[in-house]
């Protein structure tokens, strides 16, 4: 069978030549990358917005023809040389086109009716701001000598210049333009339930698409996407800018291709210089999860640092917590063992928070791994200080939300965040603990940010304890709720409509004057903040998310795993009172001692880890990946009552651990006191 190299195959180039190597090699090497194109599509929300770009250049898609189905190589370039063949102007969805072993599918195409020119359009279910920006927003540094394609852009970017590459290579009489369609924030929908309208299916053979059989272009109303000219941007890609690799070789454009086309064809292996882009890499073994295949990014390190294998056991630079460690890395340093505090950073002249700061942090990281120190730092003076100053009962809060390309009513713009999950967990000063509160929303086509508001304002009003959240996430999403009321976006009246504003107002921070945080008299306390600054934990290998800590705090307090690890504790008659767990044991060793494993998946085949890591790195998504993955199962899917039922009781116990995976931290932490 030909190999050619596509454009998805093309990023991967540029992200790192080495992963030409190793891709498509799913029975050789480990692929940590989640490969399953139904949830990419709930997630991404590309399909449906692809589906809606169709409705743009005609008015029935399927009746007019204008899709390439077939995956076949071949068989797509005929079909697509047929329709382009048809005289006049002609539409064509996922078109096939070749050169030498350069391949790339369409999203769409139009061939011009008059004169030979082709316009391509990449659709991208991205956010775009017609009102503010334009194609120069695709550049940084404009003018400078670092000029270059601003980063949040270039995989975008290179891929429409690739695609224009292929397209005027094969077709070399006609003009071709480039262009990016994408989800334009400055717009409103003029219907409602526009997001309801593209439903995500799945056939027999696993092959994901979206039901447009009965969809008309007047369901959708006007148009909330930007088409964006991109050939300017693309010819200072082809013959401006150099290709920004991790390669130590400079190369123009047309360079990087063919060089790309080459160790790809010929299934060859370049090893690129080793960065901090490894970490992010996904072609390694899991830890009891090999299944005998070949860990990819291990020989890649091996290969270049010429470590034996029992070196490569331990940690290595890039493991560094908040690490910019490239400097290091280019001078030869594998292994963090073998940093120097002066290869973490520079120590801030002025500190402005108590106890560790990030560089403090890695020094300690560094420290204990040098001496083989396995033991937990804690900051037990400056703890005590702060949580005097607590007031109880301590609430622990939780959200998990989601944003929406395509909007859920009339006169709501694209990506409009949606909070549809919180959960609420209460210690009280003598040391009992309690599921309080919850709400969850999981009708389809529901706009759910003002009940949610109302309902965890009723919740957190009951008291006038310290709340708590982990990260910046719950106080993200509160100032969004909070604009979407002054703009109007969530239609309340006052008095009701002061009394959320002022809640909201009273419980988090922001920044009036766009410079300096205003807190309101209750604002949350950050749990992760506190961590970071007073607690250190090896269990946790230097991260401070929650789903690490939780397992180090239980780890490093053994009490908790006597308390927590049998049953008849933790249920809804127990001693400590569930919403949703008749009697759960939360510590078990048959799942490590993490909590987070007790609970079934969602998804068969893949853990909360997997999903969270995977869905959390997306643009444009939010938090919580296993939640949103379901959230869009619900809303993107045609599903039976009984699987949603299921989904919304699944959703229910994930969120109620992670209020009471705070208190297990709380409680841990306050333990950690006599342990000292």
């Amino acid at each position: 069978m030909a190999r050619y190299l596509t454009k998805s195959k093309f990023k991967s180039g540029l992200e790192c030549v080495t992963k030409l190597y190793y891709t498509g090699k799913k029975n050789e090497y480990a692929d940590q990358k989640i490969d399953d194109k139904f949830l990419q599509a709930l997630a991404e929300g590309g399909h449906q917005t692809g589906a809606l770009a169709l409705f743009e250049f005609c008015d029935n898609p399927i009746a007019d023809d204008i899709i390439v189905e077939t995956l076949d190589y071949d068989e797509s370039i005929r079909i697509t040389n047929e329709k382009l063949a048809r005289a006049g102007k002609v539409v064509i969805a996922e078109g096939a086109f070749r050169y030498n072993q350069l391949f790339i599918r369409a999203d769409i195409i139009v061939k011009h009716a008059v004169g030979k020119v082709i316009d391509i359009y990449e659709v991208k279910a991205k956010s775009w701001n017609s009102d503010v920006e334009n194609e120069l927003s695709f550049i940084s540094y404009l003018g400078k000598a670092t000029e270059g394609i601003n980063s949040k852009w270039a995989p975008y970017l290179y891929d429409i210049a690739f695609q224009k590459y292929v397209v005027s290579k094969a077709f070399p009489d006609y003009r071709v333009n480039s262009h990016l369609l994408l989800v334009d924030k400055a717009k409103k929908a003029t219907v409602n339930g526009l997001n309801q309208i593209f439903q995500i299916v799945k056939d027999d053979d696993g092959r994901v698409s979206v039901d447009i059989s009965n969809v008309t272009k007047a369901q959708l109303g006007a148009s909330i996407l930007a088409v964006v000219n991109t050939d300017d941007t693309v010819e200072k890609i082809w013959n401006k800018y150099k290709v920004p690799t991790t390669l130590n070789e400079e190369y123009t454009f047309e360079e990087f291709v063919n060089y790309c086309e080459e160790i790809y064809v010929n299934d060859e292996r370049k090893f690129s210089p080793l960065t901090m882009s490894c970490k992010s890499c996904s072609f390694w073994v899991k830890t009891g999860k090999g299944d005998g295949l070949k860990d990819g990014r291990l020989e890649c390190w091996k290969h270049i640092s010429q470590y034996a294998d029992n070196l490569l056991q331990s940690p290595w630079t890039i493991d560094v917590w908040q690490g910019r460690m490239d400097n290091a890395l280019n001078e030869g340093i594998y292994l963090m063992e073998r940093l120097e505090n002066t290869d973490l950073g520079t120590e801030p002249t002025k500190k402005d928070k108590i106890g560790l700061d990030q560089y403090a942090r890695r020094c300690k990281q560094v420290e204990k791994e040098k001496a083989k120190d396995t033991n937990y730092y804690f900051d037990k003076d400056n703890f005590d200080a702060e949580a005097a100053t607590w007031v109880w009962p301590l609430n622990h809060i939780d959200f998990e939300t989601s944003t929406s390309a395509l909007p859920f009513y009339i006169n709501k713009t694209p990506y409009s965040g949606v909070a549809f999950q919180w959960s609420h967990h209460l210690m009280h000063k003598d040391g009992r603990i309690e599921h309080v509160g919850e709400y969850i929303n999981f009708e389809k086509g529901v706009f759910p940010n003002l009940e949610f508001i109302r309902t965890l304002k009723q919740s957190l009003s009951k008291n006038n304890g310290t709340i708590f959240r982990y990260h910046n996430h719950e106080n993200t999403y509160l100032r969004m709720i909070h604009g979407q009321i002054v703009s109007g976006e969530l239609e309340v009246a006052d008095p009701e409509k002061s009394e959320l504003l002022d809640f909201i107002d009273l419980i988090t921070r922001h920044k009036e004057d766009g410079k300096n945080y205003v807190s309101g008299a209750r604002n949350m306390v950050d749990l992760y903040d506190v961590v970071q600054r007073l607690y250190y934990s090896p269990f946790s290998k230097g991260k401070v998310g929650l789903k690490f800590v939780l397992p180090s705090i239980i780890n490093d307090v053994p009490y908790l795993k006597t308390k927590y690890g049998t049953l008849g504790i933790y249920g809804k008659q127990l001693a400590i009172k569930s919403l949703n767990f008749d009697d759960h044991q939360w510590i078990n060793q048959a799942y490590n001692n993490d909590p987070y494993k007790t609970l079934p998946t969602i998804f068969e085949g893949y853990d909360r880890d997997e999903l969270d890591e995977y869905f959390d790195d997306m643009d444009g998504i939010a938090d919580g990946g296993a939640a949103l993955s379901a959230y869009a199962y619900l809303q993107y899917t045609h599903i039976p009552e009984e699987a949603r039922l299921r989904l919304k009781e699944a959703l229910l116990r994930y969120c109620e651990l992670d209020t009471m995976a705070m208190c297990f931290l709380v409680e841990g932490m306050m333990l950690l006191n006599d342990q000292e």
